[in-house]
């Protein structure tokens, strides 16, 4: 019982992109462009990941130090982020302390879940690159909805990260799959795959 509950509770909490309501209109072009991503499995050699290693650092950097000015600056371009302040009626506190929430329950999920001196590494094992067709789609989705093409996307991956969690309750692994697009010179984590949960704790 106590392991199922662990797990939920993880499920419910570890990631900070699905607690984000504020990125519903990326979710909605990202739900039928990226679809691929439950049905193709990343690479199963490891790729030459120093691209995106640093995004991945800084993401999980942000959700350990509660910075939603940076988890911000990691999901979008600024363009993005106008738009929907401009649409929903929100401030860039609003969007900050609604990330920052996010990141907050994160941790604290972790650490409920392993120990309050939890401590987290990544490993990045695999990665899958998304096809022309797919980046038309996103580009034309998101060109509708800015009006113009600041937030086209030139190149996108998915990646397979194994994630392992160690403090002094408890020990666990998860393989996640998070989608990664270029926007100008900067990678952002546009999503990352909920279905694929394969965490397991020891007891």
């Amino acid at each position: 019982m106590a392991g199922k509950k662990k797990q939920k509770n993880r499920r419910t909490v570890r990631l900070v992109v699905g607690l984000i309501l504020i990125a519903v209109a990326i979710a909605a072009a990202v739900g039928g462009v990226f679809y691929y991503r439950s049905q193709k499995a990343a690479e199963e050699a490891a790729p030459d990941a120093s691209g995106y290693e640093e995004l991945m650092k800084s993401y999980y950097s942000a959700i350990v130090s509660g910075d939603g000015k940076k988890m911000a600056q990691l999901m979008a371009p600024p363009e993005y982020w106008n738009y929907y302040m401009e649409t929903y009626d929100k401030s860039e506190t609003d969007v900050e302390d609604a990330l920052k929430e996010g990141c907050a329950a994160t941790y604290s999920g972790w650490q409920n879940t392993y120990g309050t001196d939890v401590k987290v590494s990544y490993q990045i094992a695999g990665m899958s690159e998304q096809g022309q067709d797919g980046l038309n789609e996103w580009n034309a989705n998101m060109e509708e909805m800015l009006g113009n093409n600041s937030a086209d996307m030139t190149e996108s991956v998915l990646l397979e990260v194994k994630v392992t969690y160690s403090g002094s309750t408890s020990e666990g692994t998860e393989i996640i799959h998070p989608t990664l697009g270029k926007i100008g010179d900067q990678w952002y984590l546009i999503s990352e795959d909920t279905q694929l949960d394969s965490s397991s704790a020891a007891q």
